[in-house]
């Protein structure tokens, strides 16, 4: 094996231990051997030189993620314009339609969640900020989709493939081809209980020279966030914030 092949190798196994612990940890030594399939010497190596990297925390015998990691997302995060200028505009939707907004973009063809604001009846869903998610089963999602060119949406399915969510997920790609294009006609997407049982969301692109740059959305409990309801003036809300921010943002 080459030398830029260990490297390679390295970065994918510290990549993997982050992971693991994001999902399962706090965990043992032993126990992050058996679930990576690893030598236990490697395993420690990789360990210690996190901990000692601040990487990792320690406690009773068991390896956790540091806050370190939280300063990196942080950083990336504020360097996102959308995420450093979208804060007032989000809550400022969530007290016109009461529900949860958010604030998403799209990298690697994974929606990341930047920001959100709850409004007064606002339910809380599985999203934090930070969280990762197929693009396909979100309104946010599906709103970035349809403004990307379509050799790019025909990576990212051929990358991340459409797992279905939920039963009401689109998992067929002519499907979601033709749900793109309802969105571009209308100007916004739905995502009809395609994330979560029982919820409903609306999403909006955002879009500044002629480039997507991410979405806004408003999610809710799906005997809320009617069609009448959506017609009634939230479709309008979303609307109105979008165009605040791309306003903002073509001007930063």
């Amino acid at each position: 094996m080459t030398n830029d092949a260990i490297k390679l190798q390295s970065i994918r196994r510290v990549s993997e231990i982050i992971e693991l612990l994001q999902k399962e940890g706090p965990l043992g030594a032993t126990e992050i051997t058996e679930r990576l399939d690893v030598p236990t010497s490697t395993a420690h190596d990789y360990l210690s030189s996190l901990y000692d990297l601040e990487y990792l925390v320690k406690t009773e015998g068991k390896y956790d993620l540091g806050l370190r990691l939280l300063d990196h997302g942080i950083a990336a995060r504020d360097r996102h314009a959308i995420a450093d200028i979208g804060q007032q505009t989000i809550t400022q939707l969530a007290n016109e339609t009461g529900e949860a907004t958010w604030l998403v973009t799209e990298e690697h063809g994974r929606a990341v969640y930047l920001d959100y604001a709850l409004g007064e009846h606002a339910v809380q869903t599985h999203a934090r900020i930070g969280t990762r998610s197929y693009l396909h089963q979100l309104a946010s999602g599906k709103s970035i989709l349809a403004y990307l060119p379509e050799a790019r949406v025909e990576g990212i399915i051929d990358r991340h493939g459409l797992e279905q969510r939920t039963p009401h997920t689109i998992d067929s790609r002519a499907q979601l081809l033709d749900e793109l294009e309802a969105t571009r006609e209308r100007g916004y997407a739905i995502n009809d209980q395609e994330a979560v049982e029982g919820a409903r969301a609306v999403g909006k692109a955002i879009i500044v020279g002629g480039d997507v740059v991410g979405a806004i959305s408003v999610v809710g409990p799906a005997n809320r966030l009617t069609d009448q309801q959506l017609a009634d003036g939230i479709v309008d809300q979303i609307r109105g914030a979008a165009n605040e921010l791309e306003l903002k943002l073509g001007q930063a």
